[in-house]
C-alpha cells in the first residue's frame, strides 16, 4: 500500500516496512501509525532507535511498554547492510512477532529486504501528478479548503510536485483564505513562491520560444520577489545542463531524475522543451552559460551583465520547431 492511503491510528501489520526513502511521506506514514498513542504516553509507548544493530531492534521490539499497552518501536537511519546473523535474528522476530507491539522499520536503502514477506510494505516514493492531487485536495478539504483545479496544478507546479510542501503551502493558505475556503490560482500565484526550479523552468521556458513579454514578466517578477541575479543564472546554466543531458541521453525518467538531483516530475516537464534544441546548440548554450556564471565569480563580470548576456545568448539562438 502507499503511504497516501494509510488511516490515522490503524496499523496494518505488527511489523511495517517503510520503503522509497522519499522524507515526506516516511515521516508521514510513522505519524499516522503511531497517532493512536496520547502525547502524554509517547515517551513510554513510542521507541525510537537511530541506526541501531538487530539485537538491539528485536530487544526492543519484544519488550513490553512501561505503560502495558501496545508499543510502538521505530528503526530509522540503518544504511548498512545486515550481516547474516542480524538477518536471521530480526526474521526469526518477524515470523512471530509480540502481537501487541508494532516494529516500523525505515527503510531508505532496501536494508530490510530480507523481512519483507513478514512485514507489512508502505510504498513512502512521491505520488505521480494525480494521485498527489488527489492527496492534496483531501488534504485541502481536511483543513476547510476547496482548491479550484487550475490552483491544485498551479500550486502541485510550483512544489516541484512536493506534497509536503504543498500540504505547508496549503495550511499557510487556510489562513488567508476568503470566506467559503475557494482557492484560485490567482491566490496561488499570490501567497505561494514558486521554488527555484520552477522559476528557472518558467523563465527557461519563454526564452527558449522567444517570447520576449513572457521572459520580461518573469525577470520581473522574479526581482520583486527579491531573487538575486546571481541564482537566476544559477537556475539557468543548471537548467541548461539539464536539458543537455536529457538531449543526449536517454534514460528514463526516474533513473535521469536521480541523475540531475530532480523529482521524475520535473523530467517529463523538461523533456519537450530539450526537444526544441538541437543537442549542438545544447551544448553551446550549457558551456557559454557555465562560462558567464564562472566570469561573474571571478570578478571579470558584474552578475547583471553575466545575466544580460546569459539571455541575450539564449534569445538569439534559433529553435528546431
Amino acid at each position: 500500500m502507499k503511504a497516501s492511503e494509510l488511516k490515522k491510528g490503524i496499523r496494518p501489520a505488527p511489523v511495517c516496512l517503510l520503503s522509497g526513502g522519499d522524507g515526506y511521506w516516511t515521516s508521514y506514514a510513522c505519524t499516522a501509525l503511531t497517532s493512536s498513542v496520547p502525547a502524554e504516553d509517547r515517551d513510554l509507548r513510542v521507541d525510537v532507535l537511530d541506526n541501531p544493530d538487530a539485537r538491539d531492534i528485536v530487544f526492543s521490539a519484544a519488550m513490553p511498554s512501561l505503560t502495558g499497552e501496545g508499543k510502538f518501536v521505530v528503526v530509522t537511519g540503518r544504511t548498512g547492510k545486515l550481516t547474516k546473523d542480524e538477518e536471521k535474528s530480526l526474521i526469526s522476530y518477524c515470523e512471530d512477532p509480540v502481537r501487541e507491539n508494532t516494529l516500523i522499520l525505515c527503510d531508505e536503502k532496501g536494508v530490510f529486504n530480507c523481512v519483507k514477506e513478514y512485514a507489512a510494505v508502505i510504498d513512502c516514493v512521491p505520488l505521480d501528478t494525480q494521485e498527489s492531487k488527489d492527496y492534496l485536495y483531501g488534504y485541502a478539504a481536511g483543513i476547510g479548503l476547496r482548491v479550484q483545479p487550475p490552483a491544485m496544478s498551479l500550486l502541485c507546479d510550483y512544489c516541484n510536485q512536493d506534497a509536503g510542501r504543498a500540504s505547508r503551502e496549503l495550511d499557510k493558505i487556510s489562513a488567508y483564505a476568503p470566506e467559503g475556503g475557494i482557492v484560485t490560482a490567482d491566490i496561488i500565484k499570490m501567497l505561494v513562491a514558486p521554488d527555484e526550479r520552477a522559476k528557472a523552468y518558467e523563465l527557461t521556458s519563454a526564452l527558449s520560444s522567444g517570447n520576449r513579454a513572457a521572459a520580461a514578466e518573469y525577470l520581473t517578477r522574479l526581482s520583486a520577489a527579491g531573487v538575486q541575479s546571481a541564482v537566476i543564472l544559477r537556475s539557468l546554466a543548471s537548467t541548461y545542463r539539464g536539458l543537455l543531458f536529457l538531449r543526449i541521453s536517454a534514460p528514463d525518467d526516474n533513473e535521469a531524475a536521480r541523475a540531475l538531483g530532480v523529482k521524475p516530475f520535473a523530467v517529463k516537464k523538461m523533456r519537450p522543451l530539450a526537444k526544441k534544441y538541437s543537442a549542438v546548440t545544447l551544448k553551446r548554450l550549457a558551456d557559454g552559460l557555465n562560462d558567464l556564471e564562472y566570469h561573474f565569480k571571478s570578478g571579470r563580470l558584474n552578475v547583471d551583465e553575466a545575466l544580460n548576456l546569459a539571455i541575450c545568448r539564449i534569445m538569439g539562438v534559433r529553435i528546431n520547431v
